[in-house]
């Protein structure tokens, strides 16, 4: 499955030219409707992206057909954070890899293939990028075995949008990956609003995301029933190894219904840990946890809601025993529970305020502003009824500033903290270091590596439940679920949209286009329609750019003067049939923007592979991404994994399926 594997990159302008006069956008709203821009919701992708690009700034630095736009998002204002979002314009005609291997692996290699791809990057760091360029390409080498969620490693995010709205999510990586101020959830609510507001079709992604040393797709697939990417609408896209839809739902069922009161005994006879582990969250829970779903799902959804960093935190009553408190504890009490208040409501939650803010919020209740200054003066890794006060100095601006932290699920048992002065130092059941200490724990021992005793008997079956739901990567969301091709036609539209197809004569097999939407002037005829189709068409698959329409199917060639409102029905497919030309010269084939000896013959991202057959034992029979080796004899191909081949070890230059293996020693012997 040997593939080019080219890097991709394009060289920017400095930085300190570019950013001068350039539109500052919020990261958090960045896409929501109708910001930037207003875009129309029936809009297809391609007029969608455009219409957004025209509020970037266009670098300097790109050159050629290649162009690459860019998009300045603050995170925070105090202290002031901006990444920057490029969006690349890929000539695919002009690529050293016109075929997107992960179409075909997700199941869309019959996909036509497009003349743009439109990559969307949120680098690491932006100083490299200008240094060194910024690269966007998609390896297209075989799939080894990695511990990120992409191939893209120095890239926080990178997704990938054909012209026709079919893309991919190729990288993202959160604080574990390399990011400095964006959390994973953060980046992935971005480009859910870019997908959306672009009116993208379908989104895919091979999930290979961990937290530490666990798989993702299996922990929340026990704890929820689904991918950690379910939380935006992702779901089972097609099969790997094998694994069908049915069988990874039933190993998901088979692994969150195992009952606690039987796993428990059963982790006691090899661990001593273990059993503690899970009577300590049944007493933290306050209602009963029946099965292992329940547990990992109660321990995940505990883990925001604990103290991130210290340990410890002092009562705040000690507060009352400095010598400069002079005011009586029931006034240091109302003002602590003024300044908790205050912060409670800010927006967004558990936000940091400074102090000024806090002193002004609190001095609707508190109207001695001394009391208030030693309060605040005081305060500082305190707890205050169920919150801890956090202080901190802003490295950047140099102003202390206030947060809070919910600790009332780990909090002791109330009447152990004591209720009279003194600085009285509490110490947390539980923090989130421990909790994800004793997650990881139980993932290891109970589902990635059992002992002896859960591999045989009535658990027997995890094992293999787990090795289902590990095996299950390709995850799609479809943005058009539900949608039917409508047209919008009508009196008093000043534009109208048709749902279009082609049919092509003595073409290709492979020339099957999808429905696009096509928009016309209200007052349009048929032969404009049948134009603006064969234009539309052209500019956006690379196999139809010498296409010629000749008649809508179903209406005549003399009724191509006719308007098309009271010809085309509300609601019906449009048809328009032609033919394919063929590229006549080389001259013809470099206007197309093909550079000589890249003119390949497939027209669809899974074609021109000849006759190629997969057949493995695991019952895939089609390329699913993962590692395959072909058979010298039957030129079947299979998964090197089930072939026997470990992921470390080379494919050997000789290679003979079982099949094929078995046939030869049933030979008879010559004599």
């Amino acid at each position: 499955m040997a593939a080019n594997d080219r890097t991709m990159a394009i060289s920017l302008g400095s930085s300190r030219r570019r950013k001068r006069g350039e539109m500052l956008f919020r990261f958090e709203s960045f896409c929501q409707p109708g910001y930037p821009a207003s875009l129309p919701g029936g809009g297809a992708f391609r007029d969608n992206v455009r219409a957004l690009l025209g509020l970037a700034h266009l670098e300097a630095g790109a050159q050629g057909e290649t162009r690459c736009w860019s998009f300045q998002l603050e995170l925070h204002r105090h202290p002031p954070t901006v990444v920057r979002l490029f969006v690349v314009e890929e000539e695919v005609g002009a690529s050293p890899q016109r075929q997107c291997h992960l179409c075909r692996h997700v199941g869309w290699g019959r996909n036509l293939i497009c003349t743009k791809r439109f990559h969307f990057v949120l680098p690491k760091r932006e100083l490299p990028v200008e240094a060194d360029g910024l690269n966007y390409g998609i390896n297209h080498g075989p799939e080894k075995p990695s511990k990120g969620t992409a191939t893209s490693r120095d890239h926080l995010l990178h997704g990938v949008v054909h012209i026709n709205g079919f893309g991919h999510l190729v990288a993202l990586h959160g604080f574990e990956g390399g990011s400095d101020f964006i959390a994973g959830h953060q980046i992935m609510d971005l480009w859910d609003r870019i997908c959306a507001a672009l009116n993208v079709r379908m989104v895919s992604l091979v999930d290979t995301a961990r937290k530490g040393h666990m798989e993702l797709r299996l922990l929340h697939g026990v704890a929820y029933g689904d991918t950690w990417f379910g939380r935006w609408g992702y779901r089972f896209g097609r099969p790997s190894y094998g694994v069908a839809l049915q069988s990874y739902q039933q190993s998901l069922h088979a692994l969150q219904s195992v009952p606690l009161c039987v796993l428990v005994p059963h982790l006691s006879c090899f661990s001593k840990d273990l059993p503690v582990v899970v009577t300590k969250y049944q007493a933290i829970s306050g209602h009963k946890l029946l099965n292992l779903g329940d547990l990992l799902r109660f321990m995940l959804e505990l883990r925001t809601r604990l103290p991130a960093t210290s340990v410890t935190a002092m009562d705040y009553r000690g507060i009352m025993s400095e010598a400069s408190c002079r005011w009586s504890a029931k006034r240091v009490d109302m003002a602590a529970r003024a300044v908790v208040d205050a912060l409670r409501r800010t927006e967004p939650p558990a936000r940091w305020v400074t102090r000024q803010e806090v002193r002004d919020a609190a001095r609707a209740y508190i109207g001695d502003t001394g009391l208030l200054d030693f309060v605040l003066k005081s305060l500082g890794n305190h707890i205050v009824g169920n919150y801890v006060v956090r202080r901190a100095m802003n490295p950047v601006t140099k102003v202390l500033e206030y947060c809070l932290e919910d600790v009332s699920s780990v909090l002791p048992a109330a009447g152990s903290v004591p209720s009279c002065g003194g600085k009285v130092r509490v110490r947390f059941q539980l923090t989130r270091a421990q909790l994800m200490r004793d997650l990881a724990h139980l993932y290891r021992h109970v589902l990635k590596e059992p002992s002896q005793a859960l591999t045989t008997g009535a658990f027997g079956a995890i094992p293999v439940a787990v090795r289902m739901v590990l095996d299950t990567k390709h995850f799609v969301k479809d943005y058009h679920e539900g949608f039917a091709p409508i047209n919008s036609v009508g009196v008093g539209h000043a534009h109208i949209n048709l749902c279009c197809t082609l049919l092509v004569r003595d073409g290709s097999p492979e020339l099957v286009a999808p429905y696009e939407t096509v928009t016309l002037p209200a007052r349009a005829t048929v032969g404009e329609l049948k134009w603006e189709a064969q234009r539309v068409f052209r500019e956006m698959y690379l196999g139809l750019r010498t296409f010629t329409a000749e008649s809508v199917v179903g209406l005549g060639v003399s009724q191509d003067a006719c308007p098309v409102l009271g010809l085309i029905d509300v609601g019906s497919a449009v048809v328009v049939e032609g033919a394919v030309g063929e590229l006549e010269d080389e001259a013809l084939a470099a206007d197309e923007g093909i550079p000589p000896g890249n003119e390949v013959t497939a027209v669809s991202e899974g074609g021109g592979d000849g006759e190629r057959v997969v057949d493995c034992a695991c019952g895939a029979d089609d390329d699913d991404g993962e590692r395959m080796a072909c058979c010298d004899i039957c030129e079947a191909w299979q998964h090197t994994r089930c072939a026997g081949i470990k992921d470390a070890d080379d494919v050997p230059h000789v290679f003979v399926c079982s099949r094929c293996d078995n046939d030869v020693l049933s030979f008879p012997p010559l004599a």
